[in-house]
């Protein structure tokens, strides 16, 4: 450790320790700040202190408590430092939005959720997803920056989307078109990127007003091959059926919208195949149903169109 480091900690000689007038030994008072700007670069050396006067007796088991505590508070401070992104956003009537995107928050909320849901995790996709992150926050910054993404999806590889969509359902579940069931049914519905962990940075808004307040096209009432056109130019521009069930379901679960409402013109097209057709789906609220299809390229429909999105591996 520095002296510079332990000037700012208050510590002498942490085996050493000057004698009271009552000849008991006095230990330094640790004066450790977490707002302290030097020592938001210090938790190794605080790691360090405290395995050193861990074997003391002469310490206290107070005083190494404290020591602890700082160290976890400097972690958690780098931590969040790290897993914040604030960006600005200028709409196109020149209003502005400070957005926040703070990944150990929407990290929790997901893990709960598929706890909840019972949806299988491997081993190491916390860590996985905090590389994700950490390997793209300049790209996640920017996006916000030009499109105004204001929340994320946090998706696991999923293997088997028909389990996914029992796991998924909400109020009285699906109805699919034939040519859905045709193409195999949620079991038979091959999506892009479905075996890659991925963080997915979104608008939680109705398509209407994706348009309507950031500017951006969400191309309603292209048609079905025209959508495939799209996903292929823009592979991370897009969303599968995978995804769209998740957020389907978490949005209602912390807001009680549907966001994909095809009365509010917020079906989407999604970059998943049923046999040679491209799968679509969106909430319909007299059915208290989630319709899913599968169209022919040349079909298309006014309430249909693409969800902007950013996708990140």
């Amino acid at each position: 450790m520095s002296e510079n480091i332990k000037e700012q900690l208050n510590i002498a000689d942490a085996k050493g320790g000057k004698n009271n007038e009552g000849g008991e030994s006095s230990r330094p008072s640790f004066e450790i700040s977490a707002d302290n700007p030097e020592l938001s670069k210090t938790t190794d050396q605080l790691n360090d202190l405290h395995a050193m006067v861990a074997g003391d007796k002469q310490i206290n088991a107070e005083t190494l408590q404290k020591i602890r505590e700082q160290i976890l508070a400097l972690q958690n401070k780098e931590k969040e430092k790290i897993h914040l992104i604030s960006a600005s956003y200028t709409h196109p009537d020149g209003k502005q939005e400070i957005i926040n995107l703070t990944l150990e928050t929407r990290l929790a909320d997901f893990l709960s959720f598929y706890q909840t849901t019972n949806i299988y995790l491997p081993p190491n996709f916390e860590d996985t997803i905090r590389d994700i992150w950490e390997k793209n926050q300049t790209k996640i910054e920017q996006a916000i920056e030009q499109n105004g993404f204001d929340d994320m999806l946090i998706i696991p590889p999923v293997a088997d989307t028909g389990d996914l969509s029992e796991k998924m359902k909400m109020e009285n579940g699906y109805y699919t078109g034939s040519s859905f069931d045709a193409g195999g049914g949620f079991a038979g519905a091959k999506s892009e990127n479905a075996d890659k962990p991925r963080i997915i940075i979104f608008h939680k808004k109705t398509l209407p007003k994706i348009q309507e307040e950031n500017g951006l096209d969400v191309h309603l009432n292209i048609t079905a091959g025209d959508a495939r056109k799209l996903f292929a130019q823009n592979p991370d521009e897009q969303m599968n059926l995978i995804d769209f069930l998740i957020m389907e379901r978490k949005v209602f679960e912390e807001s009680n919208i549907h966001i994909s409402d095809y009365k509010e013109k917020s079906g989407q097209w999604l970059n998943t195949g049923a046999g040679a057709r491209l799968v679509d789906s969106c909430w319909h609220p007299g059915h208290h149903k989630l319709r899913v299809a599968a169209n022919d390229p040349e079909y298309q429909c006014g309430y249909l169109g693409v969800r902007p999105a950013r996708c990140f591996f």
